[in-house]
């Protein structure tokens, strides 16, 4: 029966399933699976999906372990908003667990999380995209500026989405040396449409706060950052950059979350389910990011550089403590 429908009439009806029934449906016929997969077809999917607003809070936590190797233990766990931080309606399976590695949360935007290496806010060279509706992950390639290549440096990130080209961007911001009124930071971006890393020429006279979580709202990326102030000292700002232009913004820092705790043993936005990565090859190997010999050197160099930090499972305790928060 459905061979006889008009395909504008097939795509309608199936743009408006959740993600989970759409799995099932490719294998209807492959009329169907080339249907769902097709690019359009998602965009589409993902308009009814968002505007539908499923009320999903995402929200992680994670544990280190004080000892070499330091290995992290992440949950990923899904909340209706009015019941958060209590009752969780999912557990989302973690790419990641029994990885020897720091994974931090970059951003998320249209249900595709961007993870990184944290390695103690010093370096972040290996990254990802992740969908966990689809359960597919992106390997994202190695950056231009690295450690084996310059040597310590602190990066900042940032994740979203390029409306004006439809594409899935990583903002990445080095800085490789920290006297004040020479702030010049290495800038440079990945594009998931091109493939490949670029640098962007900017003349940035902030310091991004180490380890600032960046927000993705409005086409832009947005950190807390420093900036000397017309006397002297220096003064919060909040620094953006927009995707499309790919020019940087400042704003003046007036927000208070509400939410306490260490930045980065809990990470929490809201969720939507999207098929987007669904045609991606699953590029992620467990014996692959446990071997990686880069980032054991990295680690290595770290835990005999710096003392290492545990970020405590309170921090659910401390959410349901927490007077009032802000969503992004």
């Amino acid at each position: 029966m459905s061979d006889h429908l008009p395909q504008e009439l097939l795509a309608e009806v199936l743009s408006r399933l959740p993600v989970k029934s759409l799995l099932k449906c490719r294998c209807v016929s492959k009329t169907w699976y080339s249907l769902i997969a097709d690019p359009s077809f998602i965009a589409q999917h993902l308009k009814k999906t968002a505007a539908r607003n499923s009320g999903l809070l995402f929200f992680s936590y994670s544990t280190r372990e004080l000892v070499w190797p330091f290995k992290e233990n992440v949950r990923y766990l899904l909340y209706p908003d009015e019941s958060f931080p209590a009752n969780p309606v999912e557990e989302l399976d973690c790419p990641f667990k029994g990885i020897k590695r720091f994974v931090n949360i970059v951003g998320s935007c249209n249900g595709v999380f961007c993870l990184s290496d944290d390695v103690y806010g010093k370096y972040a060279e290996k990254a990802f995209l992740w969908n966990p509706s689809v359960r597919k992950i992106v390997n994202i390639p190695c950056p231009n500026f690295t450690f084996t290549s310059y040597g310590p440096y602190i990066p900042s990130l940032g994740f979203g989405f390029d409306s004006t080209t439809d594409d899935y961007k990583l903002v990445r911001i080095v800085y490789s040396h920290f006297i004040f009124d020479e702030i010049r930071p290495f800038v440079e971006i990945y594009s998931l449409r091109s493939r490949g890393w670029r640098k962007v020429k900017k003349d940035l006279k902030y310091f991004i706060t180490a380890r600032s979580t960046s927000a993705f709202l409005n086409g832009a990326c947005h950190w807390v950052a420093t900036k000397r102030g017309n006397g002297p000292g220096v003064r919060d700002v909040i620094v953006s950059f927009s995707l499309g232009e790919e020019v940087f913004g400042e704003m003046e820092k007036k927000f208070d979350t509400k939410i306490w705790g260490n930045a980065h043993s809990f990470y929490l936005d809201t969720f939507v389910e999207s098929l987007v990565l669904l045609d991606e090859t699953n590029e992620f190997t467990e014996v692959e990011a446990s071997e990686d010999n880069s980032t054991n050197e990295i680690l290595e160099d770290v835990a005999s550089s710096s003392n290492s930090q545990l970020v405590i499972d309170e921090a659910m305790k401390q959410m349901v403590s927490c007077a009032s928060f802000d969503q992004k």
